[in-house]
């Protein structure tokens, strides 16, 4: 996973703990209060970011980062055939099929959630060097 996502990636990445994001944001704030340096700061919400990931965007990622053919197949496979049940008045609902989003709770949906993070990450950096 590490040699997939960039480095400012710290969730769900063998060797890199969460907390480090919060520590070098911290870090970050006090710095640039230091230097009186004015910046613009972006604090992004993903709360319901799983719920709104497209499959043909992760299918399109794992292709741009080089997964092959079969295995961008099984991940679709994985994630188009989950379904789910909801609680209505505390009874669990029929089973129904899932049409968007990475079910939370999958262990493959945190790695793809990374994945597709990592591109806006990259889309950010891009716009910053730009100065957009």
């Amino acid at each position: 996973m590490s040699g997939l996502v960039g480095e400012s990636q710290t969730a769900f990445v063998k060797g890199r703990r969460i907390h480090d994001g919060v520590l070098i944001a911290c870090e970050t704030i006090q710095w640039l209060k230091l230097k009186k340096r004015a910046t613009t700061i972006i604090k992004l919400d993903f709360q319901k970011a799983y719920d709104i990931i497209k499959w043909n965007f992760v299918d399109m990622v794992l292709e741009k980062m080089g997964f092959g053919t079969r295995w961008r197949a099984w991940t679709a496979e994985c994630i188009r055939t989950a379904s789910i049940s909801i609680m209505v008045n505390g009874e669990p609902s029929k089973p129904f099929k899932m049409e968007r989003g990475l079910r939370q709770g999958d262990p493959l949906s945190p790695f793809l959630f990374v994945l597709v993070v990592d591109v806006l990450n990259m889309m950010i950096g891009e716009a910053v060097k730009k100065g957009e």
